[in-house]
């Protein structure tokens, strides 16, 4: 590297874009004398451009006579790069009269020395001779409030007209208005307590909607939040009421899937549970516990999902049974089968449980914490290998994990047979 001659190409090369920075590449790697020996996957990755047009750039270099190619003189058979300083030295210093300019010296610009305009301070290379000009923008502040329920300044209280005769105000009120009732100016100069605890309230009763609302955990809100501020009290109250009867209802006819907040809420789907149909309210399962493993083997009992299609070989392999299409079709199940289960997996892996029916918590067989290198652990693990079923991911910081007592035998005991579906409208469907 000669720092020198770097120096020399920013302020004297009469060269500019892909050229300038193939120069400035090919002294950053050049001794004092100029010489340079690099690649040209190496040049094209320093100057980010691709080798073709490094290539084009290096012969522009060589007819400018900045430079001289000595084919395959290097080590190794590269080329021989050899920068000309005695010509680079030459040139003048573009850089020194750009920077007299940006002065005000009265200088008449280079003509390979282009304007430069400024935009963000206003500020704009003159004419040849002419001083420094200056424009300045003004921004004016917005007379709007900055948000709709901003407080009124109190010179501007004394300007509010009072109300006619029919009580109305001279203002329109949509300015102040809430999501339900247009407010005068006066209630919300007064701060309307009571419609602030109601907000409030609003606020907390949505929060409790889509706490723990399965599948949705860290994902954006706005959207539900917009479609619930929209239902009136009434409709806000049922949707709250019936949501965990309307998910049990889901999950008794095989859905896994639950519906987005928004979708919930937009297409009023509480609307379909009865008032007669008890919810079967969810419970957080910790993950690696009791709830969380039959929840786990509850899902590995439902058919897999269906598989992508296998490249032609392993297809064939997997259709005819041999040792190799049966190993394949047993990851793919791992991988394809039972996304749910996979996702759980992933949740704890990073410390976060799943939500199970409350029937199924209150139901559970015995149980037996195994830690994480014992013989019965890896029986099971045996026993999801050769079903096809994804296999645990466990942080190293747990030690132990709970399984039915009595190993992998005992797990078609814990799975009872799904229920009948049960009534509901189309809406699930």
């Amino acid at each position: 590297m000669s720092i020198r001659i770097m120096s020399m190409v920013w302020s004297k090369a009469p060269v500019q874009g892909g050229e300038l920075l193939l120069l400035q590449a090919l002294a950053d790697n050049a001794d004092d004398r100029g010489t340079a020996y690099p690649g040209i996957p190496y040049l094209a990755t320093k100057a980010r451009m691709s080798q073709r047009n490094t290539q084009r750039c290096l012969r522009g270099l060589e007819r400018s006579g900045l430079i001289k190619i000595i084919p395959n003189a290097g080590p190794s058979g590269t080329n021989k790069y050899k920068i000309d300083v005695e010509k680079l030295d030459a040139f003048p210093d573009l850089f020194a009269q750009c920077d007299a300019l940006k002065r005000g010296d009265k200088l008449a610009p280079p003509t390979s020395c282009h304007p430069v305009t400024n935009q963000a301070e206003g500020v704009t290379n003159p004419t040849p001779g002419g001083d420094v000009g200056v424009t300045l923008t003004v921004i004016e502040p917005s007379k709007e409030p900055l948000c709709a329920h901003a407080r009124p300044r109190e010179s501007d209280l004394a300007n509010i007209p009072e109300e006619n005769s029919s009580g109305e105000s001279a203002f329109n009120g949509n300015a102040f208005a809430n999501r339900s009732t247009a407010r005068t100016i006066s209630e919300t100069v007064d701060g309307d307590d009571n419609s602030r605890e109601a907000n409030k309230s609003d606020h907390r009763a949505f929060r409790f909607l889509v706490k723990n609302w399965p599948g949705f955990e860290g994902l954006s809100l706005a959207k539900a939040e917009r479609e619930w501020f929209a239902l009136s009290d009434e409709d806000q109250a049922a949707a709250a009421a019936k949501r965990d009867a309307w998910i049990s209802i889901l999950r008794k006819n095989g859905k896994d899937h639950t519906p987005a907040p928004s979708t919930y809420l937009h297409e009023r789907l509480w609307e379909g549970v009865s008032d007669e149909v008890e919810a079967s309210p969810l419970k957080m399962a910790a993950p690696f516990g009791k709830a969380w493993m039959v929840g786990v083997l509850v899902e590995l009992s439902k058919p897999h999902a269906p598989l992508p299609h296998a490249p032609a070989y392993l297809a064939k392999q997997i259709e005819q049974g041999t040792a190799i299409g049966l190993s394949e079709r047993r990851n793919r199940l791992a991988l394809f089968g039972w996304p749910k289960v996979n996702f759980m997996f992933q949740q704890a892996l990073e410390g976060k449980g799943c939500t199970v029916a409350a029937e199924l918590s209150a139901a559970l067989p015995e149980m037996e914490a195994l830690t994480v290198d014992s013989v019965t652990f890896h029986d099971w693990q045996v026993h999801f290998a050769d079903k096809g079923w994804p296999w645990l991911k466990v942080p190293s910081a747990v030690k132990y994990v709970w399984f039915p007592k009595g190993g992998p035998s005992e797990a078609a005991a814990i799975i009872s047979p799904r229920p009948k579906r049960v009534g509901a409208t189309s809406r699930f469907d």
